[in-house]
């Protein structure tokens, strides 16, 4: 019996055994496995190695002799012109600022992190430049977009800033609508001086390729300058990038100054209007208060300075052109309506003016249209021509009548005689008033006629005086703006 149970516990024991061997296999291969490290990613690893074991700080400036200005090199790309207001002198524009800079405390080796060159995280996570721009006057403008930056393995930092900016911008509207403008923008730092943070320009022109072109100004040039201002006695660099602008003139040629041309031309017809018609002055004054208005819509697209624009200048000489053409017409309406007391036109007006000019003016010589002089008196009551058998009487053309009696009348009384005598001399000075009226009524008309001739040959001087004036004043308005008129 004892022998049997020791033979039936040994295949137990021998099972036990290799279950146990089993299992101190298993657990050494499970150690070993766990034992084992797993290798992590490159870009985590460096991302790890530069910001949490470092112990990097983004306010501290990435230097390692903190007497060593950081330098900052700028380059602008100018995107779009959006608008430039001139009354508020305010240019809004939308710009690319590009910025780099060396991190010294952010350069890796390429080839302990898998190749791996650049390194692209947020920017805020690094320190940044106090870049502002002085003379923005966006009152919402909240800071450069801080997106993502771009760190070289070298410790270059690239740092991509989009942005659209509301700038001061000086207008000078003295030559608008065919005026350059200059908007500048001043880019540097508020706190840090020149010390600690040193700025530089990449280029000496900005970037003018991707701009998309703008209605009314033409982007002609992009220049960088770098200035190194003292304050106090400590530089403040600072980059300025200055946006140089010309006006399309076309519009405000088109729509303001031809029309503000032709106005101050139109007006030459109330010289060729008759002195006597009545729309003479109602016309003149009608063209002077359309460019009245005028004056008024260039003021509004104007800003308020003490130059005036060319455009400006040329409404009021019109304007003042305009006045004196009525003041002219005035003087021609009463030269022409007035015979001035019944007196003829002086010799020497009608030598000077109604011979000489009035040729010189195509009109021909008006002098020969003479006038003959009023009538002093009527006609001798007793002719000393008169013949005994009639009675004689000059007519109306200045010719000798006669009045015969008839043969039978002869043998009257003496008495008839005398009263048909009396009859006859009271008819000849009746026929005598009235011949003396007309020719003073001729007279009149001829005097009259001399002082309308006088007043139409003033009025065609005056018209020649004007043509000269307003050819002359849109002549000189042409030369100072010649050159932009060429690039519309």
């Amino acid at each position: 019996m004892h022998l049997r149970g020791t033979a039936d516990m040994g295949p137990l024991k021998a099972t036990c055994l290799l279950s146990l061997l089993l299992l101190v296999s298993l657990q050494q291969v499970t150690t070993a496995e766990n034992d084992t490290p797993v290798k992590r990613p490159d870009m985590l690893r460096l991302h790890e190695d530069l910001f949490v074991k470092s112990g990097y700080d983004s306010y501290v400036r990435p230097v390692r002799d903190f007497k060593l200005p950081t330098k900052i090199t700028l380059d602008l790309a100018l995107a779009h012109i959006i608008d430039l207001d001139e009354k508020k002198q305010v240019l809004m524009a939308k710009v690319w600022l590009r910025m780099k800079w060396t991190d010294e405390f952010l350069r890796w080796n390429v080839s302990e992190y898998g190749g791996i060159e650049t390194l692209v995280t947020k920017a805020e996570s690094i320190w940044r430049p106090d870049l502002f721009l002085y003379n923005d006057v966006n009152h919402e403008f909240d800071g450069w977009l801080d997106d993502v930056v771009m760190i070289s393995s070298d410790g270059l930092v690239d740092w991509k800033a989009p942005a659209v900016i509301l700038s001061a911008c000086l207008v000078d509207a003295s030559d608008f609508p065919f005026d350059n403008q200059k908007c500048d923008l001043q880019f540097g730092s508020w706190n840090q001086d020149g010390r600690y943070v040193d700025y530089f320009s990449k280029n000496e022109v900005g970037d003018l390729a991707n701009l998309i072109r703008n209605v009314e100004w033409n982007v002609t040039k992009l220049v960088a300058k770098r200035s190194n201002p003292m304050y106090n006695g400590v530089p403040y660099p600072d980059v300025t990038f200055t946006i140089h602008l010309t006006r399309h003139p076309t519009f405000y040629v088109i729509n303001m100054f031809l029309p503000c041309a032709l106005l101050a031309f139109v007006v030459a017809a109330t010289f060729y209007l008759p002195p006597d018609c009545g729309e003479k002055i109602s016309f003149g004054v009608a063209v002077l208060l359309s460019l009245v208005v005028f004056q008024l819509l260039v003021a509004e697209v104007t800003p308020r300075s003490e130059s005036v624009p060319v455009i400006g200048v040329f409404i009021i000489v019109s304007m003042a052109l305009m006045a004196l053409s009525l003041l002219a017409t005035s003087f021609v309406i009463t030269l022409g309506d007035s015979v001035q007391d019944s007196k003829p036109v002086p010799e020497w007006a009608r030598k000077v003016f109604l011979k000489y000019a009035s040729k010189a003016l195509l009109m021909g010589d008006q002098s020969k249209h003479g006038c003959e002089a009023p009538l002093k008196g009527h006609a001798n009551q007793n002719g000393s021509d008169e013949e005994a058998d009639g009675i004689g009487m000059r007519s109306t053309d200045g010719q000798q009548s006669r009045v015969y009696l008839p043969a039978r009348s002869i043998m009257k009384s003496q008495a008839s005689m005398k009263k048909q005598l009396e009859c006859l001399l009271q008819i000849k000075g009746a026929v005598g008033e009235i011949s003396g009226y007309m020719k003073k009524a001729d007279a009149m008309e001829n005097i009259h006629n001399d002082w309308k001739t006088l007043a139409m040959v003033v009025d065609r001087i005056f018209l020649v005086l004007y043509f000269i004036a307003s050819t002359i004043t849109l002549a000189v308005t042409l030369l100072i703006v010649g050159p932009p008129v060429h690039e519309m």
